[in-house]
């Protein structure tokens, strides 16, 4: 699963991605920078806490960090085709008024780069979809041309197909068609401090409905404050983001929006030799999960046996006292994982 971070230049995307990857980031294909970011988890860290284990493992999600786009959204040919091929975009727009950087044209207010980004994507998908349906109808299906044709309608009353109500036999049509506004989108708006403290920017309210209508979430985040807390031990980035009323940093809260934007969870598997987050999409069948493992666990697959992280928790943190207490599930093939489900997968082969 790879999310591409895009915005105009000079908005602090690239300064997100460096945050979110760290020094593990390389050039990737096409000569654009990608990298893995770690996705906090308090139930990492606990769990970890009570193994003591050699290893501990977060849940990661790749990120790639692309070319600027036009100061007003403008997305050319060659983007288009590479941004379809990911599975979802973060987009950076900015409002910090920091005057050492300066604005590549004239200064957009955060809701009218990101609706000009917009109805680019829009526009691009519009022209798709008219080319699709100019093609010799015979060619195919009854549901294909009638998705194509309420896809046409959606775009030209200038709404993103994300946002569009779809059946579950819908899906793999429009993933077939590769239209950009189809993809999950993730809006990080970058604030200087003040406006940090203060949650107030010019076009903010207009920015959030714009998110609502279109069921994107919205993230902020202040680029220089997190550059500061980066480099901070854990208990002094806890004091300074007090001082502003945060719980957590917004990177933190980035990575975990990203996380559910693309609609994965976490379970876990313990032990004194590792203590590791497994990503999985939402639903995936246990002996599915297993093959995540090692694909030996998958082809050998008996049983799960399974115990809920705040089960586990109430139980003093012990799967002995939860064996004990008959708290341990044994559960088949098709059983579907939960988030924080700790699972120790019995298999033969």
């Amino acid at each position: 699963m790879k999310i591409g971070i895009i915005g105009p230049g000079l908005s602090g995307k690239s300064t997100l991605f460096r945050l979110l990857t760290g020094a593990g980031a390389e050039t990737g294909k096409g000569g654009i920078p990608q990298g893995a970011a770690r996705v906090p988890d308090e139930r990492v860290e606990n769990l970890a806490k009570i193994f003591k284990p050699q290893k501990t493992v977060f849940a990661t999600i790749e990120f790639a960090d692309f070319p600027p786009l036009g100061n007003s959204g403008q997305i050319s040919g060659e983007m288009s085709s590479r941004l379809k091929a990911l599975d979802a975009l973060a987009v950076v727009v900015r409002a910090h008024r920091d005057p050492s950087v300066p604005w590549p044209a004239e200064p957009l207010a955060p809701d009218a780069a990101f609706s000009g980004f917009m109805q680019e994507m829009i526009l691009s998908d519009l022209v798709h979809v008219e080319t699709l349906l100019s093609r010799k109808k015979d060619k195919r299906t009854p549901e294909e041309q009638k998705l194509l044709e309420t896809c046409q309608a959606l775009l030209e009353d200038m709404k993103p197909l994300y946002a569009g109500k779809w059946s579950e036999d819908d899906l793999p049509y429009l993933r077939n068609f590769a239209f950009l506004s189809s993809r999950p989108i993730l809006v990080a708006v970058n604030l200087d401090e003040e406006q940090m403290q203060a949650l107030a920017y010019n076009g903010r309210q207009e920015l959030m409905e714009l998110c609502r209508e279109a069921g994107y979430p919205l993230i902020e985040f202040c680029g220089t404050l997190e550059m500061e807390i980066s480099q901070m031990s854990k208990e002094d980035q806890e004091e300074f983001m007090a001082a502003y009323g945060l719980k957590e940093s917004g990177i933190a809260r980035l990575a975990a929006a990203a996380y559910e934007l693309l609609q994965l969870i976490s379970f876990f598997t313990v032990g004194e030799d590792e203590v590791r987050a497994w990503t999985i999409h939402k639903g995936t069948p246990a002996k599915k999960a297993a093959g995540k493992i090692h694909s030996d666990m998958e082809r050998g697959f008996i049983r799960a046996e399974v115990i809920g992280y705040d089960e586990f928790m109430a139980l003093g943190g012990s799967l002995k006292t939860a064996r004990e207490q008959g708290k341990l599930r044994l559960e088949g093939k098709d059983y579907p994982v939960r988030d924080g489900d700790i699972i120790t997968f019995r298999f033969n082969v």
